[in-house]
């Protein structure tokens, strides 16, 4: 049986959701604000990324950054917007939320070192190099799970190799249609948490102005040293 799918293809979606306006009130200056929270990293792992790890590069210090989704027309447009370091106007607010200097975009742009087409839903198929990055990320790919078992799985199986002291972050919106999706609640993340041994520091259920996402989740963990 197979996951939903989100909701527009690759390149509307990107113009919908990532161009030139920055939609307040529908989670992302929350997931940027709690991306600033981490210290600097050598490595990131973005899973289910679709095009949009580079907007979340700008909260973060990483140096290296893999993203990884299932659609290569997803990762294709990542890497082309990457090669032009140009800022769209969402990454332009987004720079002047986390205050970073706009010159600063490129820098961000040359952290995107490698793409790979997997389905983040089957972990057991990621190379190790990727799930054992200090710091792992999933924008939306865990609430796309088809209910709370697969959710702790995929949540466990994804964070099994994240090493001592390493990061994970992540938001799930929720559909106003939620029919095939896991229910999201507290005590869900908290026992994916705990199977996965992660400490969770932050977590939040937090309203979205998006009719079509009216809620949407966020949260950021560290591994608990063994």
């Amino acid at each position: 049986m197979s996951s939903p799918r989100t909701v527009l293809d690759a390149a509307l979606y990107w113009d919908t959701y990532y161009a030139d306006v920055f939609r307040f009130g529908q989670g992302t200056e929350h997931i940027l604000a709690l991306l600033g929270r981490t210290p600097p990293v050598h490595t990131w792992s973005d899973l289910g990324s679709g095009s949009e790890s580079l907007l979340w590069s700008i909260a973060l210090n990483a140096r290296r950054l893999t993203s990884v989704d299932t659609d290569p027309d997803r990762l294709a447009t990542l890497t082309a917007f990457a090669r032009t370091g140009r800022p769209r106007g969402i990454h332009t607010v987004a720079l002047a939320l986390c205050g970073r200097d706009a010159d600063a975009f490129p820098q961000h742009c040359r952290c995107l070192t490698s793409t790979l087409v997997a389905d983040c839903l089957t972990p057991e198929r990621l190379p190790l190099r990727v799930l054992s990055a200090d710091l792992l990320t999933q924008f939306g790919l865990l609430g796309l799970c088809r209910n709370t078992g697969h959710f702790t799985d995929a949540f466990t199986r994804l964070h099994a190799h994240l090493p001592e002291h390493g990061w994970a972050a992540g938001a799930n919106w929720v559909p106003a249609d939620s029919t095939g999706r896991v229910h999201l609640t507290h005590g869900a993340y908290q026992h994916a948490a705990r199977q996965a041994n992660l400490h969770l520091l932050q977590l939040d259920r937090l309203p979205s102005t998006d009719p079509d996402f009216p809620h949407i989740w966020t949260y950021l963990a560290r591994r608990i040293p063994r």
